[in-house]
């Protein structure tokens, strides 16, 4: 009995906790849809791609020359004696794996340029998001898909989203800042 009624209290202090606090008004957007239509995005999408052409036609022509020595070497291997073929094969080695490390360099280089790129654009965004959100009386903004794609947001009254506004906000305020 006393283990009911403390159960019942309790149960009565959780239900009127919740019913005393105020309500949590929830947007969402997918910034993936806002950054894909930006002009801005779209010219650090250029200038990344450029970068890797440059990158790619280095590491290219540093690659080539290894196989052609790589070649080289197996052709001259049985004339080399024992010494020689293993100084060849540790330079061959070590250059393999200077290239390897050049490569893991490289895609680092192209992260980060991407994301320093990137940064303004993401941070105007957080801005007019915030706005948005004061405006519409939003206490909260969530993601509506996880950067894989997966939905986070499964079913939401459209009028929550804020999708279209803010990319309309940073469309508008990206022709201002041209002008």
């Amino acid at each position: 009995m006393k283990q009911h009624f403390i159960f019942s209290a309790l149960l009565w202090v959780i239900l009127f906790t919740v019913e005393t606090q105020a309500q949590v008004k929830i947007g969402y957007m997918n910034p993936t849809v806002v950054l894909s239509q930006l002009d801005e995005v779209a010219f650090v999408d250029q200038q990344i791609e450029q970068l890797v052409q440059e990158r790619d036609t280095e590491l290219m022509t540093k690659a080539n020359q290894l196989q052609q020595d790589f070649v080289a070497y197996e052709e001259a291997r049985s004339m080399l004696n024992e010494e020689a073929r293993i100084i060849r094969e540790e330079d061959l080695l070590a250059r393999d794996q200077q290239l390897q490390e050049e490569r893991e360099n490289y895609l680092n280089e192209i992260t980060q340029k991407r994301a320093q790129l990137l940064q303004p654009i993401i941070e105007k965004m957080d801005q007019v998001m915030a706005a948005v959100a004061q405006e519409k009386g939003l206490d909260l903004i969530l993601n509506e898909a996880t950067s894989y794609g997966d939905a986070i947001v499964f079913f939401s009254a459209e009028e929550l989203n804020i999708t279209q506004e803010v990319l309309s906000r940073m469309i508008t305020s990206g022709n201002d800042s041209e002008n």
